[in-house]
């Protein structure tokens, strides 16, 4: 191994570790739900599907009324299930309410790097 080359395990982060994180952020809707908790401690499914879908609109996505109805099924059913999945959030599917996770600092920074590139791809797009 070159001297610059990092090892699989870096930082505390196992590859297993690494993979399901980016596999948990792989989807947008997932992105905007971690980046709302870096400043939220807990949230109602409903909060986060108006977060979801105003931050969608707001990047230029074309919702409608129905929109709010398949992003909050979409929630439910798929995106916080996967988020509690890899132990970003905690979800509580009866009382459809989600919570911000305790993470470990190099989980952290993969997550923080993953939103951040998200957020700069938009912010450049023509």
């Amino acid at each position: 191994m070159d001297q610059h080359e990092q090892p699989a395990e870096t930082a505390g982060l196992s590859a297993d570790r690494l993979d399901t994180l980016i596999q948990a952020l792989a989807a947008q809707p997932r992105r905007m739900i971690y980046a709302y908790f870096t400043e939220h401690d807990s949230a109602s499914l409903e909060e986060l599907t108006d977060v979801v879908v105003g931050w969608s609109r707001a990047r230029g996505g074309d919702t409608d009324a129905s929109d709010w109805d398949d992003t909050n099924v979409a929630l439910h059913h798929r995106h916080l299930p996967v988020l509690d999945d890899a132990g970003v959030i905690t979800y509580d599917a009866d009382q459809r309410t989600a919570t911000r996770a305790t993470l470990s600092p190099s989980t952290t920074e993969v997550l923080a790097t993953i939103t951040d590139l998200d957020t700069a791809g938009t912010d450049h797009e023509d």
